[in-house]
């Protein structure tokens, strides 16, 4: 087949929606398919204007131009993704004809330019679904879901999901959360993790860290978003204090200002801050750590399911989750025993699970239940080839609802 991807950003880009879908065109490229993506030129982080094409690994790149130098606030990042629309659709409509347009949900109801892009091509449209949209407005606070504006975006997210081909969601949560929008539940598929580096790699990034080799380094790695909590992290680390593990937040995000006040004001806690993982490195600072941390808060089950317990459990290592049950982190780590649950807002619980994660016997115990639950689970061949045969062997979803 001939595919066309849809996402606004896209390697060399650090944004994780991108790394996956790169991912997923090299197991389509290498499976014979010829494959174009549509993004921006814009950063994820900003500050960065990448080539308008380039060629990945036999993998076309195209890439529309951002005419906002700095979108901030609300207002800028939607002009900004409608203008990427709008864009993607010129470029994407003067391409040669696809048989299958798969959209990812970056921006927002980009399902619609997916939808409109199989209609002017004749081809068919499918969706993998990273967050469910509008719930992520409703989470944010930023519409209500008794307003007549929900209701509409609502409409919308039923319209772009009819007739497609394909609609794959990233755990059992969010598929039933899609069902809303569909007669039944689709299809989901896992995130995965890197390939585990090697001990001798993740030495050395620890030293060039200044990482003791006899400390616990917990590291939260990643998106620092509004669907994650930090509270009780923060907390914890003030109240262990100097004498406690050391805290490590890498990535970004719009809560990554929280973590640096926080640090700013208690110097005693031991928090250091890093900039997102540049992805050839990203393998050797997960092995790195010795324990890692996820977080989710109750209004966002079912609507997102970050990657973060699939990428330490594929590095080796055990994690520490704060937040409810109902959702695919917090069900992973019960299931696999690969790590400790702790409910929003007990930080006693979280100082004892820290505590048990702290004794090297324990953690490698759980760390070893981790990676035998990521070899099934979180494994990047096996399930990026698990969404490319759904692509190929794809069949119209159930009618919206």
């Amino acid at each position: 087949m001939r595919l066309l991807l849809l996402n606004q950003f896209y390697p060399p880009d650090v944004a994780p929606t991108g790394q996956f879908l790169h991912d997923l065109a090299r197991t389509l490229r290498a499976r014979g398919h010829e494959v174009d993506v549509v993004c921006s030129r814009r950063a994820y982080e900003g500050g960065c204007r990448y080539d308008a094409f380039d060629e990945r690994e036999g993998i076309r790149v195209h890439r529309v131009a951002a005419p906002l130098s700095d979108p901030r606030g609300l207002a800028g990042r939607v002009a900004d993704q409608l203008a990427f629309l709008g864009l993607a659709f010129v470029r994407a409509a003067r391409l040669p004809r696809p048989d299958l347009v798969l959209a990812l949900t970056s921006p927002p109801f980009a399902g619609a330019l997916a939808k409109l892009l199989a209609r002017r091509h004749r081809a068919e449209h499918a969706h993998w679904v990273m967050d469910v949209y509008p719930d992520v407005l409703a989470a944010h606070g930023l519409v209500s879901r008794a307003s007549r504006r929900y209701g509409a975006l609502a409409r919308l997210a039923r319209w772009q999901l009819a007739g497609a081909a394909r609609v794959v969601a990233l755990g059992p949560y969010m598929a039933s959360r899609l069902a809303a929008y569909l007669d039944e539940p689709p299809e989901w598929v896992a995130l995965w993790g890197d390939e585990r580096s090697s001990d001798e790699e993740a030495a050395r990034l620890r030293r060039e860290r200044g990482w003791d080799p006899a400390e616990t380094v917990l590291l939260y790695s990643g998106h620092m978003g509004h669907a994650h909590r930090m509270g009780e992290l923060l907390e914890a680390a003030r109240r262990l204090g100097p004498q406690g593990p050391r805290w490590v937040f890498a990535g970004g995000g719009p809560r990554r200002h929280e973590v640096e006040s926080f640090a700013a004001a208690h110097p005693e806690a031991r928090l250091e801050l890093l900039p997102y993982v540049r992805r050839e490195q990203l393998a050797a600072s997960l092995v790195a750590a010795d324990v890692h941390l996820a977080s989710l808060a109750t209004g966002w089950q079912g609507i997102v399911a970050p990657s973060k317990v699939q990428a330490a459990f594929r590095a080796g290592k055990p994690v520490v989750f704060v937040g409810p049950r109902d959702n695919e982190g917090a069900a992973w780590v019960a299931e696999s025993g690969g790590g400790w649950h702790v409910a929003e807002g007990d930080v006693a619980g979280l100082l004892a699970a820290v505590a048990q994660a702290c004794d090297a016997g324990e953690r490698a115990a759980r760390a070893a239940q981790a990676a035998s639950f990521a070899r099934l689970r979180f494994d990047r061949e096996r399930n990026c080839a698990r969404m490319a045969e759904l692509l190929e062997h794809r069949a119209p979803v159930p009618g919206a609802a």
